[in-house]
């Protein structure tokens, strides 16, 4: 039976990830959400969530909880891989935190917008799904993301953010290797590693998280690319519409 796990690790073969590459990769996701947490850069796109601490008393919950400060490529070098036998590179600290969540977004087309009254704050400018490899199964964003690229015919330095789902380190880190990409432009306010990755949620999460920063930084475009079951992915490509523009 094939395993997410021994596919992020076939990735990482073959890319030629180190062990290093992997902690250093997962450290700084938890160093760039802590910082997006603290300059409130999630406070758009989180609804506070009230409910009860272990103590019984009342509490809103308003930020993610998977963050840890103090997190270190040393200390994440001494955590034991989840390969069995030799030879495996990631562990726990480089994997996604499977946590609780639910995101939302609204996608319509020019009469929705109009019957709803509303402006919209991106638009879709493509969109592709490519099946690859069912064992190595976490290699398909790459794929993906060439197949969008082609199709659009955009090149990956004209977009201006990244968000590619942290399944494993060696999902993002593999697809910005083979892909050229700029490390600085990639999930900037970090990920999956830190923040969670909330089955069925995910995707709309990262695409929020797109489209805020996008606004926050006046960019243009983003790219979103993520994994799916056995091999699938896809990718999509969006421009940012600024409050003022004309439709």
């Amino acid at each position: 039976m094939f395993s997410q796990f021994e596919g992020a690790e076939l990735v990482a073969e073959k890319c030629e990830l180190s062990r290093e590459d992997l902690d250093e990769f997962a450290a700084e996701s938890h160093r760039r959400a802590i910082t997006a947490t603290k300059e409130g850069r999630f406070k758009n796109e989180i609804i506070p969530v009230a409910g009860k601490s272990k103590a019984g008393e009342d509490i809103v919950l308003s930020a993610d909880e998977g963050m840890r400060p103090g997190t270190t490529p040393a200390k994440l070098s001494k955590l034991k891989p989840l390969r069995r036998g030799p030879g495996g590179r990631l562990t726990a600290g480089t994997s996604s935190q499977i946590t609780d969540g639910a995101s939302a977004i609204l996608l319509c087309n020019e009469a929705g917008l109009r019957k709803l009254g509303v402006k919209p704050r991106a638009k879709i400018v493509g969109l592709s799904v490519v099946g690859s490899d069912p064992v190595m199964m976490l290699y398909g964003p790459i794929p993906a993301t060439r197949l969008l690229l082609k199709k659009t015919g955009m090149r990956l330095e004209d977009v201006d953010l990244y968000e590619v789902n942290e399944a494993f380190a060696s999902v993002p880190l593999a697809w910005a290797k083979e892909l050229g990409a700029d490390r600085s432009k990639l999930n900037v306010n970090g990920g999956a590693i830190a923040i969670g990755h909330p089955l069925g949620a995910t995707g709309t999460k990262l695409m929020t998280t797109l489209v805020n920063e996008l606004e926050r930084r006046g960019g243009k475009y983003g790219l979103q690319a993520i994994c799916e079951g056995g091999g699938t992915a896809n990718a999509t490509l969006i421009e940012r519409i600024p409050p003022q523009a004309r439709l």
